[in-house]
Protein backbone atom coordinates (compact mmCIF):
# COMPACT_ATOMS: atom_id res chain seq x y z
CA UNK A 1 0.00 0.00 0.00
CA UNK A 2 2.60 2.47 0.83
CA UNK A 3 4.13 2.52 -3.17
CA UNK A 4 0.18 3.68 -3.97
CA UNK A 5 0.17 6.03 -1.10
CA UNK A 6 2.65 7.99 -2.03
CA UNK A 7 1.87 7.57 -5.93
CA UNK A 8 -1.41 9.47 -5.13
CA UNK A 9 0.39 12.14 -2.94
CA UNK A 10 2.13 13.02 -5.87
CA UNK A 11 -0.88 12.73 -8.33
CA UNK A 12 -2.06 15.37 -6.32
CA UNK A 13 1.01 17.40 -6.54
CA UNK A 14 0.63 17.63 -10.07
CA UNK A 15 3.96 15.57 -10.22
CA UNK A 16 3.30 12.26 -11.79
CA UNK A 17 5.26 12.75 -14.99
CA UNK A 18 7.17 9.74 -13.28
CA UNK A 19 4.93 7.35 -11.91
CA UNK A 20 4.78 4.22 -13.91
CA UNK A 21 0.52 3.74 -13.74
CA UNK A 22 1.44 -0.14 -14.93
CA UNK A 23 2.89 -1.10 -11.78
CA UNK A 24 0.70 0.83 -9.56
CA UNK A 25 -1.88 -1.01 -11.53
CA UNK A 26 -0.12 -4.05 -10.73
CA UNK A 27 0.50 -3.50 -7.19
CA UNK A 28 -2.88 -2.17 -6.63
CA UNK A 29 -4.27 -5.54 -8.39
CA UNK A 30 -2.21 -7.54 -6.14
CA UNK A 31 -3.57 -6.25 -3.42
CA UNK A 32 -7.18 -6.78 -4.11
CA UNK A 33 -5.94 -10.82 -5.03
CA UNK A 34 -4.41 -11.86 -2.33
CA UNK A 35 -7.42 -10.49 -0.29
CA UNK A 36 -6.30 -6.95 0.89
CA UNK A 37 -8.74 -5.11 -0.75
CA UNK A 38 -10.19 -3.49 2.56
CA UNK A 39 -6.58 -2.35 3.29
CA UNK A 40 -6.27 -0.33 0.03
CA UNK A 41 -10.20 0.58 0.09
CA UNK A 42 -9.82 2.23 3.19
CA UNK A 43 -6.48 3.48 2.69
CA UNK A 44 -7.60 5.47 -0.25
CA UNK A 45 -10.77 6.85 1.38
CA UNK A 46 -8.07 7.90 3.94
CA UNK A 47 -5.78 9.61 1.51
CA UNK A 48 -8.50 11.64 -0.60
CA UNK A 49 -10.01 12.83 2.49
CA UNK A 50 -6.95 14.54 3.60
CA UNK A 51 -6.42 16.09 0.17
CA UNK A 52 -9.86 16.67 -0.14
CA UNK A 53 -9.82 18.27 3.63
CA UNK A 54 -6.42 20.20 2.85
CA UNK A 55 -8.15 21.72 -0.40
CA UNK A 56 -10.39 22.94 1.82
CA UNK A 57 -8.65 24.40 4.12
CA UNK A 58 -6.94 26.27 1.43
CA UNK A 59 -10.45 27.77 -0.16
CA UNK A 60 -11.46 28.95 3.38
CA UNK A 61 -8.42 31.29 3.21
CA UNK A 62 -9.37 32.56 -0.02
CA UNK A 63 -11.10 35.82 0.05
CA UNK A 64 -14.84 36.36 -1.23
CA UNK A 65 -13.17 37.98 -4.95
CA UNK A 66 -11.49 35.47 -6.04
CA UNK A 67 -13.17 32.49 -4.37
CA UNK A 68 -15.56 31.22 -7.30
CA UNK A 69 -12.17 31.45 -9.46
CA UNK A 70 -10.44 28.91 -7.08
CA UNK A 71 -13.17 27.02 -6.31
CA UNK A 72 -13.67 26.30 -10.26
CA UNK A 73 -9.79 26.14 -10.29
CA UNK A 74 -9.48 22.95 -7.18
CA UNK A 75 -12.57 21.43 -9.29
CA UNK A 76 -10.36 21.14 -12.17
CA UNK A 77 -7.54 19.74 -10.34
CA UNK A 78 -9.96 17.72 -8.70
CA UNK A 79 -11.27 15.89 -11.79
CA UNK A 80 -7.84 15.41 -13.10
CA UNK A 81 -6.29 13.92 -10.37
CA UNK A 82 -9.06 11.66 -9.67
CA UNK A 83 -9.19 10.14 -13.35
CA UNK A 84 -5.63 9.15 -13.06
CA UNK A 85 -6.16 7.68 -9.31
CA UNK A 86 -9.08 6.05 -11.03
CA UNK A 87 -6.71 4.64 -13.61
CA UNK A 88 -4.81 3.07 -11.01
CA UNK A 89 -7.40 1.31 -8.96
CA UNK A 90 -9.74 0.17 -12.04
CA UNK A 91 -9.35 -3.14 -10.76
CA UNK A 92 -11.63 -2.50 -7.07
CA UNK A 93 -14.24 -1.78 -9.55
CA UNK A 94 -14.28 -5.29 -11.40
CA UNK A 95 -14.49 -7.18 -8.02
Amino acid sequence: WSSLSDATDEIHGRNASSLSFEELYRNAYNLVLHKHGALLYEGVADKLSGHLLSTVERLAAVEDGGLLEEVAHAWSEHRITMVMVRDILMYMDRT
